[in-house]
């Protein structure tokens, strides 16, 4: 048990995270949690799409050619429509891993053809002489910021769309513009691979936070497990114990007690409730004291460890009489649902009691 924490501890990865090597399991665990961020992601992603198309529309309506924008727009819309209800669909058949997987991989072709859609403004602005319209760049840059937003689980799914987005912004740039064109193309074309390499981070990092989920749910199932079979070791112990007619007292590091046996009441004349938090001076005779204690040292020096008292005088109640008694002391501070030194024996028989001192 403790061996299992150990390795489930191990496993934690630091904040450097190493992705290399990783089981199976983690392997699969990974795509589709990933798979699972893109599907909350999409209709954050087809809500932007379809609003900003609109916008768009709504802002060039007076200089684009209508027929040429309204069947820009009305594509726009349509993939979008399309795209909701596939994640419709999908939300329907269930989050399972294999429809997870297979959105995860019709997501990234959406968002390839939405991307050449949005590229596609670029060449119908230069087309109407509106290459300079500062609304294009400015459109453009905030769609392929929203894919980072609503796709950053998957690198390739930003990729997919911010290439076709970008593509022909900075080739039209080339051509059609000024002397300028080369400059502002050349920007473009950092400004995407800037968008490359920050979803490239962060899917490492939703990477590493899903690895952490991952292993501190196995930590916290390892914790589960040791504290049920710690319950169910405690269950056992006091059915044992509470059956049996020898007197089983548990003292703790401090030397107070914190469990007394049904059969004290019968040995020492005192309720098990009366003595718990008595200490060891209250309880033990004065002279059995240095004894007690001697032995008990010597139980430290391994768990489990059991040292026989052949008689030590006890008593329940701070008025009442002592009690001969023998037995063994057991040192189990390490076991769950124990956790002291085990007292166990019962009343010495009268030839042994008059054998020993006279407070006896």
């Amino acid at each position: 048990m403790i061996a299992e924490l150990q390795t489930a501890i191990s496993k934690v990865p630091s904040r450097k995270a190493r992705l290399k090597g990783l089981t199976r399991v983690e392997t699969v665990k990974l795509k589709v949690e990933r798979a699972a961020l893109l599907f909350r992601g999409a209709p954050v992603g087809i809500a932007i799409s379809a609003v900003n198309a609109g916008l768009t529309a709504a802002i060039a309506w007076s200089e684009v050619n209508r027929n040429v924008l309204l069947a820009w727009t009305g594509a726009i819309l349509l993939l979008s429509c399309i795209r909701a209800g596939f994640w419709l669909r999908f939300r329907a058949a269930g989050a399972s891993g294999r429809n997870m997987s297979r959105f995860a991989n019709m997501h990234l072709v959406f968002m390839a053809l939405n991307g050449a859609l949005w590229g596609a403004l670029a060449p119908i602005f230069a087309a109407h002489g509106l290459i300079g319209h500062a609304f294009l760049p400015f459109v453009i840059a905030g769609m392929t910021a929203a894919s980072i937003a609503s796709a950053g689980a998957s690198w390739r799914a930003v990729v997919a769309f911010n290439i076709p987005a970008l593509a022909p912004l900075a080739a039209v740039y080339t051509v059609a513009a000024d002397s300028d064109g080369l400059a502002i193309a050349g920007i473009v074309a950092l400004y995407g691979a800037a968008t490359i390499f920050l979803a490239m981070a962060m899917q490492r990092m939703v990477d590493r936070s899903i690895l952490l989920h991952t292993r501190n749910s196995t930590l916290f199932s390892a914790l589960q497990r040791q504290v049920d079979e710690a319950h169910l070791a405690e269950t056992r112990f006091r059915g044992l114990v509470e059956s049996s007619t020898d007197v089983t007292i548990i003292f703790s590091p401090e030397g107070k007690v914190i469990y007394a046996s049904p059969s004290v009441e019968k040995a020492l004349g005192a309720k098990p409730e009366e003595l718990i938090g008595k200490t060891t001076k209250e309880v033990v005779h004065p002279d059995d004291i240095p004894h007690f204690r001697a032995v008990g040292e010597k139980s430290l020096s391994k768990l489990g460890e059991v040292m026989t008292m052949p008689h030590v005088c006890m008593k329940g109640s701070e008025g009442g009489a002592y009690a001969a008694l023998g037995g063994r002391l057991t040192n189990m501070l390490y076991v769950p649902g124990v956790e002291g030194f085990v007292f166990s024996g019962g009343p010495l028989n009268q030839e042994a009691g008059r054998n020993m001192h006279a407070a006896e």
